[in-house]
């Protein structure tokens, strides 16, 4: 997303890696604290540094991330430094504060949590950094903020609908394609989108749900019916047309600017990319690489 802004608002890429760097090690401070926070043992098919090193060295090193995070932007060398350092320090208060309604969240019942300040969360924690990656690159390289804007709201919405797809695949999802165990959220008791709007469409389901989740471990037969009982209330579907509906409005958002046919077509795929995993097919030629996002 730097990258492509860059070259959206006709500015030199090689101007914008300070910001790509400063995302990256954000993106990945974000990943370490977030398994400290979750307990989680598995990413990406591999143990996290959590069940390798251990909490302590997990914070130390997510923290050490976060500051060579604003080393790069600050030696950037940019006229817009400042500007560039406080839009970063926003997006990591959003980061955090998304962290800490998270937890607010799995303490409510379900059928309380409003599905707007859910759905807020999702599009803090999906797109925050894939929102600021766009600002950062116009203002490194003093390119068209309006575009930079522009394309923050379209990954507010693409942010949106990963954070739903990812909900929906840490239920459903394929563990080979996922890098996690499946029932993820269930065996945390992780209020998520599907079990909101489960409990909120058929609020029946919740003391079944609270009987089969209740004090682990969780057994897996009684996860697997935990999720057949969501989706039968409505909560996967449900889920699933949130995130097509955000990707929609994400994709709407690149076609109210004025951008060069090839980077618009480079931001869709990777927008498209971040929500389904999948690689839609595009005509063979110097730019039908596709540019994909990590989760």
């Amino acid at each position: 997303m730097v990258l492509l802004t860059a070259e959206a608002t006709g500015t030199d890429p090689h101007d914008a890696l300070p910001a790509a760097v400063a995302v990256e090690f954000l993106h990945n401070v974000s990943l370490l604290h977030d398994d400290v926070v979750d307990q989680d043992s598995i990413r990406r098919g591999r143990p996290t540094a959590l069940a390798a090193f251990g909490a302590g060295t997990s914070v130390v090193a997510g923290d050490a991330l976060w500051a060579a995070a604003f080393d790069a932007v600050l030696h950037s060398g940019s006229p817009a430094v400042l500007q560039a350092v406080t839009e970063l320090n926003t997006t990591v208060s959003a980061l955090i504060h998304t962290a800490g309604r998270e937890v607010l969240f799995d303490r409510t019942p379900a059928q309380e949590i409003p599905l707007s300040d859910y759905l807020a969360v999702c599009g803090a924690k999906g797109g925050a950094l894939l929102g600021v990656s766009a600002v950062l690159s116009a203002l490194l390289t003093e390119g068209d903020l309006n575009t930079a804007h522009l394309l923050r709201r379209a990954a507010h919405h693409a942010g949106t609908a990963w954070q739903a797809v990812n909900d929906l695949e840490n239920i459903w999802g394929d563990e080979t394609l996922v890098g996690k165990p499946c029932y993820q959220d269930l065996r945390a008791g992780k209020n998520t989108l599907p079990v909101i709007l489960a409990a909120q469409h058929d609020p029946a389901v919740v003391p079944e749900l609270t009987t089969l989740l209740g004090d682990p471990p969780h057994t897996r037969d009684a996860l697997k019916a935990a999720a057949r009982l969501l989706e039968d209330a409505g909560g996967r579907a449900r889920a699933e047309a949130v995130s097509r509906q955000h990707l929609e409005m994400a994709l709407t958002q690149l076609t109210a600017t004025s951008l060069p046919a090839p980077v618009r077509a480079d931001l869709e795929d990777l927008l498209n990319f971040t929500v389904t995993r999948t690689v839609r097919p595009r005509p063979s030629g110097p730019r039908s690489q596709t540019h994909g996002a990590g989760d």
